[in-house]
Formats: C-alpha cells, sequence, structure tokens
C-alpha cells in the first residue's frame, strides 16, 4: 500500500528550480523523463503545472528526490541532502522562520506551523543543552532520500541562524525505529 501523505508544491518546485539550475534543460527533460516512467499518460508531470500551493502526494516527491539524485549526483542521495539544505536557504515559503533565526525559535515555528506544509506527520524537539537539540520526525515512510533531504535542511537552518556545526542522524526509521532521530549540535 502507497504511503497517503501529502506535501505542498513548493517543494516540488524546489526540487525543478534545483535540477534547472544545476543541468539546464536538458537535466531537466531527463529528470522529467524519470519521475514519469511508470506514470499513467493521464498522471504525468509537466514542469510548467506544479502549483507551490497545492498538495501533492509525498510518494511523488521521495520520486523527485531519487530522481535528481540521479540526474544531478551519482545515485548516492547526496543531492536530496543539498536540496533540504538549498530548501532552507531560499525560503521564500517557509518565511515565518526568518523572522525568528534563533536555533529554539526556529525550531519551535517549524513544529507549530508544520501542518501548513505536510499533512501527515508530526516533529518534536528536545533541548539537550545550550548547544545541542534532539530533532525527532515522527508518521514518515521508510526511505533514506528524506533522511538525507532533513539532514540538510536542517544543517540549513543552522547556517541560516549564522552558526556552525553538524547535524547527524542517531535513529532511522529505514533501520527499525519508529522515527527519524537528528542529533544537532553547534559551537
Amino acid at each position: 500500500m502507497a504511503f497517503e501523505g501529502k506535501i505542498k508544491g513548493v517543494h516540488l518546485q524546489n526540487v525543478i528550480d534545483y535540477v534547472k539550475h544545476k543541468k539546464g534543460t536538458i537535466g531537466l527533460n531527463e529528470f522529467i523523463q524519470m519521475v514519469n516512467d511508470g506514470r499513467a499518460y493521464h498522471d504525468i508531470i509537466k514542469v510548467d503545472a506544479i502549483i507551490p500551493k497545492n498538495w501533492y502526494p509525498y510518494e511523488l516527491y521521495l520520486k523527485f528526490l531519487r530522481s535528481v539524485d540521479l540526474v544531478t549526483g551519482n545515485g548516492d542521495l547526496s543531492k536530496c541532502y543539498d536540496i533540504g539544505y538549498q530548501t532552507l536557504q531560499n525560503m521564500g515559503h517557509l518565511s515565518y522562520l526568518t523572522r525568528a533565526p534563533v536555533v529554539l525559535d526556529f525550531m519551535q515555528l517549524a513544529r507549530d506551523n508544520w501542518n501548513t506544509v505536510y499533512d501527515f506527520g508530526k516533529p518534536t524537539f528536545e533541548v539537550v543543552n545550550d548547544k545541542t537539540i534532539i530533532f525527532i520526525y515522527h508518521g514518515f515512510p521508510e526511505d533514506k532520500a528524506k533522511c538525507e533531504y532533513f539532514r540538510g535542511s536542517l544543517a540549513g537552518m543552522l547556517t541560516l541562524c549564522g552558526l556552525e556545526g553538524d547535524v547527524e542522524e542517531l535513529e532511522c526509521n529505514t533501520e527499525g525505529a519508529d522515527h527519524c532521530m537528528y542529533q544537532i549540535t553547534w559551537k
């Protein structure tokens, strides 16, 4: 059974913009062919038809992430990390976060505004000390592409807050945990 969650189209548009920036029209055509491989004619995705405020299946977004990694990278999911990082840097659709570039405020706003972007799951976090936070994503499908995306977005949050640090995945639902857990530390 397919995962039923949805995500706002702005995230799909960010992936399209990333591919276009990295690989131009030829790369974008290759990407869209890969995304549409196996889709019925009436379900074909067109790059100019994504509406940022509309809801799309999260499974489609995962296919976007895996496809962009193959088209712009070497299939190791590192480009999923890059997209997560870049999404936080481009902030247009996450402008509520730019009002609070303090890490703890950033985390609280992300949690409080979660359902404006996702219609499933939930994030929680706990403050370990003044330089470490544990962030947990509940209710996501098992897919390493989303794990790398989340790791990149959390690293992007550190940069946006003017901090240098690391994001380490401690637990993963692709490895038997019931959630994905990240430790964020900074200097």
